[in-house]
């Protein structure tokens, strides 16, 4: 009887687990490949979606165009009027915006708060001082009901000291704050 050779078994073992292990990268591969092809013509066909719906707007909007005026208002417009082409038309708009003192006290109470963090001395540098200074004097002129033009102003001092410190999350705070009130 010959022996057999147990080297041989062992190349034939190896040989087998091999082809094994690449069948399966080669399936990973190809169900890969299926996925990123899925996902690409996925994307396209919302990018084909999205063009048509651009052009079905841009048509609807040039047809309105042609059959007379077409408006679009944002959403946070103010002071619009609306006059149609009629001869000799005319059309007054008197907007008064009355400053809410409770409103801009209890903003500025709000970013009075900031004062107590660390950031805010950082984040003002130099600034620091004149930005509670600010603040502090707008409170009182608030808590006085002064004139609403000194506290437009005063905000607006204070917006724009916060716009030369942006960046910071407090500048960003204080600027989100403002960005509620009337003050032009």
């Amino acid at each position: 009887m010959e022996d057999f050779d147990m080297s041989k078994l062992q190349g034939l073992k190896l040989d087998t687990s091999f082809r094994l292990a690449q069948s399966a990268f080669d399936d990973m591969e190809r169900r890969n490949a299926e996925i990123a092809r899925s996902i690409e013509e996925s994307r396209e066909e919302r990018e084909a979606e999205e063009l048509r719906r651009h052009n079905e707007l841009l048509a609807a909007l040039k047809e309105a165009g042609e059959k007379g005026a077409t408006i679009v208002v944002g959403d946070n417009a103010k002071g619009v009027q609306i006059l149609n082409n009629s001869a000799g038309a005319t059309q007054t708009m008197t907007v008064s915006e009355r400053l809410d003192y409770e409103q801009v006290g209890f903003i500025l109470n709000e970013i009075k708060e900031y004062f107590d963090f660390p950031q805010f001395e950082k984040t003002f540098g130099d600034n620091s001082e004149n930005v509670k200074a600010v603040v502090e004097a707008t409170i009182a002129a608030v808590e006085n009901r002064e004139d609403e033009g000194f506290i437009k102003k005063s905000l607006r001092v204070l917006r724009d000291l916060a716009v030369g410190a942006a960046g910071s999350l407090i500048a960003s705070g204080i600027l989100a704050y403002l960005g509620t009130l009337p003050i032009g």
